[in-house]
């Protein structure tokens, strides 16, 4: 078993050898260490091993990032050190209460999961397409904060209203073991993985000790039915879209994603990472199907209910309702001190969150709507609904039937209701809910005997097998000729933005967040706000659309838009200097993309006036001018 695991190891090692790399390795070994050490801490008050691995990293990024957000708080890598070295005092000085036997044995399971994943990503490497660009660009943004407070990376000088406490979590062991943003995008993902396949088996310990391993290793790969739809489009290998309709099911092009789609897509979008905690809450909530949380139940679920609305609101208000309901069920019973503080500190943390996150910006609508269409649903929750009424019909527990009729309830009214915008109604709650159902796919191999079992075991193969058809999909799309296998996601800069990629390159190895200007661009345009996205640098202002969805109005969005022309456009130099300046613009971008929106008379006093901007570098028809700073 220790071979094994060793082995697993030096899988991340083989991959950064083919690449040049090979000394990065020893940076993955520092940032697993960060994820394992501080799980100690957890896991010596009681916690199992696995649960305490889902939320260490969340609950010791937590305060410090709610306290960044308005103090100049350090959080740089020592401070996650300083936990790190914690969980190692207590790993050694309590040793003798930790089964060590079984912290391997998860450890060796959340590796391979992990490896598999990494393995699956190096042989399409190029991280681009969907919204990839704002991801890398919140998760850069961390990687370089030393200082509190946070500010919105896309909208200079302003209060960040998003989920952005994913970002903060999975930046703190990459700073820990100092590695760069290509890096550490590429491990999170990975990362986020194991950790819901760890999530996933705490749920599967409820119904089998000796198969949770595996049950949990089916449920991240058993996916949907939405793959037919990609089948039924066609053209399946050589093309982007084919992998895109696995997820696009429902009428209006509305979508729902499951964890394998996520992770094979290489997305670290806010509800990707509340995957482990909105399974864990599950898991922990299901605990209560058949007895009464005892107090380490309660506490667990607490914490992670505390920390899912700042990941991912939808699914702190579907979690959230079900245990209310569940909890009620025990009338009397839980009417003491330890569920009523309890249950005063979640809805705490959760107004608090939406107080946070809410925004007059956001137009929001509640009311009917028409079906997201009977295709839709079908593919996406007719296996695993299936499965969830079998597993009820078998175990004959009211409780059971609460959560089974909670679930199938939620689907009905979701299909027909308008929550804060249409699609996002779908494709949070949908999500959330599928993912909620699908966990009870491999539990129906616990329930049935029989022709019945193994009916079930080829149905449950042939969803995994189809599944699988998604790598070879996004492995043949080749977008662009990158080498693979390869852990190098911004190999295809090169081939992408040819030209600003030297700019790329130059400004990842400067520290600190300085603030650039670059052409801001409309939501999905990979040739706007491409600087920051790859390098995590901040911006007066990013996509449109997305800054909107971020809290802004699009009053700021137009002033912004309208000062950053004026900045490229005006021919007075001096006066640009003086408001760049008076702005703390520190970089100014002038590539292929200003000079398609831009007039050359305005762009050429950047380089006529060396004395005001400094050029620092230049790549084929890109240049980086510095701020002369007098």
């Amino acid at each position: 078993m220790i071979l094994g695991f060793l082995l697993l190891l030096l899988v991340p090692l083989v991959f950064h050898v083919i690449d040049g790399q090979t000394l990065l390795w020893f940076n993955f070994l520092l940032w697993y260490a960060g994820l394992i050490l501080p799980s100690f801490i957890l896991s010596s008050i009681g916690i199992s091993w696995s649960t305490a691995r889902v939320l260490s990293l969340l609950t010791f990024s937590f305060p410090l990032y709610l306290l960044s957000n308005f103090l100049a708080l350090p959080i740089n890598g020592i401070i996650w050190l300083i936990f790190c070295l914690i969980g190692g005092y207590l790993a050694y000085s309590k040793r003798r209460l930790f089964d060590f036997k079984s912290i391997l044995h998860t450890e060796l399971f959340f590796v391979l999961v992990f490896v598999l994943f990494l393995t699956i990503n190096a042989f399409h490497p190029a991280l681009y397409w969907g919204e990839k660009p704002m991801d890398i660009s919140s998760l850069g943004y961390f990687l370089r904060l030393d200082y509190g407070p946070v500010i919105d990376p896309w909208a200079y000088g302003t209060k960040l209203q998003y989920y952005a406490l994913g970002y903060f979590s999975w930046s703190m062991p990459a700073k820990l073991s100092l590695m760069g943003l290509e890096q550490a995008y590429v491990y999170s993902i990975a990362g986020v993985a194991g950790m819901t396949a760890l999530a996933a088996s705490e749920f599967y310990k409820s119904f089998s000790k000796k198969y949770h391993y595996l049950y949990a290793l089916i449920f991240i790969f058993v996916g949907t039915l939405g793959v037919l739809n990609s089948f039924y489009k066609g053209n399946i290998f050589g093309s982007l879209s084919a992998f895109w309709s696995a997820t696009r099911v429902f009428t209006f092009n509305h979508f729902a994603e499951f964890p394998l789609w996520s992770f094979i897509f290489s997305d670290l979008h806010p509800h990707v990472m509340a995957y482990p905690i909105l399974i864990l809450v599950f898991s922990k909530i299901f605990l209560s199907v058949r007895a009464k949380p005892d107090d380490m139940t309660l506490f667990s679920t607490t914490l992670a209910l505390v920390l899912l609305p700042w990941l991912n609101a939808w699914d702190f208000l579907v979690m959230m309702g079900l245990a209310a309901i569940l909890l009620l069920s025990y009338k009397k019973e839980i009417l003491n001190k330890k569920f009523v503080f309890s249950t005063l500190l979640i809805c705490l943390s959760g107004l608090f969150a939406f107080s946070f996150l809410s925004s007059a910006s956001r137009v929001s609508t509640f009311g009917f709507a028409p079906s997201s269409g009977l295709f839709g649903l079908v593919l996406h929750f007719l296996i695993p609904v299936t499965a969830l009424v079998i597993v009820s019909l078998k175990q004959k527990n009211y409780r059971l039937w609460i959560v089974t009729a909670y679930l199938i309830g939620a689907i009905f009214l979701v299909d027909n209701i308008i929550f804060m915008d249409r699609v996002n109604t779908v494709f949070k709650f949908m999500t959330t809910l599928g993912v909620c159902v699908s966990l009870f796919i491999p539990v129906v191999l616990e329930h049935l005997s029989g022709f019945k079992r193994y009916l079930s075991i080829v149905i449950i193969s042939l969803m995994v097998v189809c599944n699988l058809t998604l790598v070879p999909m996004i492995i043949s799309s080749k977008p662009f000729p990158v080498k693979i296998p390869s852990l190098n996601g911004f190999s295809f800069i090169k081939y992408s933005l040819p030209s600003d990629s030297g700019l790329i390159e130059f400004l990842n190895q400067q520290e600190g967040t300085p603030l650039i200007l670059e052409y801001p661009g409309n939501s999905f345009d990979y040739q706007a706000s491409r600087i920051s996205a790859f390098t995590g640098l901040p911006l007066f202002l990013g996509w449109d659309n997305h800054v909107v969805l971020r809290g802004k109005t699009w009053k700021t969005i137009l002033e912004r838009k309208n000062w950053i022309d004026g900045m490229y456009k005006s021919t007075d130099a001096l006066m640009v200097y003086k408001e760049l300046v008076e702005r703390d613009v520190r970089y100014i971008v002038v590539g292929p993309t200003e000079y398609k929106h831009y007039n050359e008379s305005g762009l050429k006093k950047f380089e006529n006036y060396p004395e005001l901007f400094k050029p620092v570098k230049k790549h084929l028809s890109s240049i980086l001018f510095e701020i002369v700073k007098k």
